[in-house]
């Protein structure tokens, strides 16, 4: 069994992305006040923040032995604090490391969670493992850097024949940088056979560590409390 939210949600990730969209289009209008990039930087960096969170989430899941199944902007939330909070763990399961097989992976329920986050193994109802949880996160990581919907537009034939039996998958945008990139193609692989959570979790670290200067992290600190005296 798996504790609830105790906390009230004070936001959820999809209104969380429908903000950061409205702000991308704004920021066309603000290469005139930002002529040095920075407020683009820490746009990027707060995106990569929350990702982060949500990764160390999944992190901590794994290492308890229970994966997860159902990531999706509709299951991910933020407290008053702003800290991210994942709920729903209706699809969620306690793994027995004893019957974990030679390859891995586990004999588990196929077709399980979100089909546009569901990792190909799954809907093939073929042995998996945590890393399924990988490939989801991965999709939700496209889409809060792309602010698009993944393969919007897909119809249910069309996305089983094309990104579950012919590994299409969502174009990657060099800005985000040549490590985000590579870990995605690595976390998009049609096979178990794919980073850890520690793994991605430690890219993300890096990158955000990368970027990251006083003036950006004081920026990125404003746009959390302008976003909560707001309501947003």
């Amino acid at each position: 069994t798996f504790d609830g939210v105790l906390d009230r949600l004070y936001d959820i990730m999809p209104t969380r992305l429908t903000v950061w969209k409205k702000r991308k289009t704004k920021g066309i209008w603000q290469k005139m006040t930002d002529p040095r990039g920075k407020r683009k930087i820490a746009f990027w960096v707060e995106r990569l923040t929350v990702a982060y969170d949500i990764a160390c989430a999944l992190r901590f899941l794994h290492q308890m032995d229970v994966i997860y199944r159902d990531l999706k902007p509709e299951n991910i939330g933020f407290d008053v604090r702003g800290d991210v909070k994942i709920f729903d763990f209706g699809l969620a399961k306690e793994l027995d490391p004893q019957k974990r097989l030679e390859d891995g992976t586990f004999k588990l329920t196929g077709d399980t969670g979100s089909m546009r986050y569901m990792a190909p193994e799954v809907a093939k109802s073929e042995n998996y493992n945590e890393t399924a949880d990988v490939f989801s996160f991965s999709i939700l990581l496209w889409q809060m850097s792309e602010l698009k919907t993944p393969y919007e537009g897909f119809t249910i034939p069309m996305f089983q024949k094309r990104v579950i039996l012919c590994n299409v998958r969502p174009a990657l945008n060099p800005k985000w940088g040549s490590e985000i990139c590579a870990m995605l193609r690595e976390c998009f692989i049609d096979n178990p056979k794919r980073p850890t959570m520690g793994d991605v979790c430690d890219v993300l670290r890096a990158e955000i560590s990368k970027l990251s200067d006083e003036e950006i992290e004081e920026m990125v600190d404003e746009s959390r409390k302008s976003r909560m005296s707001a309501g947003e």
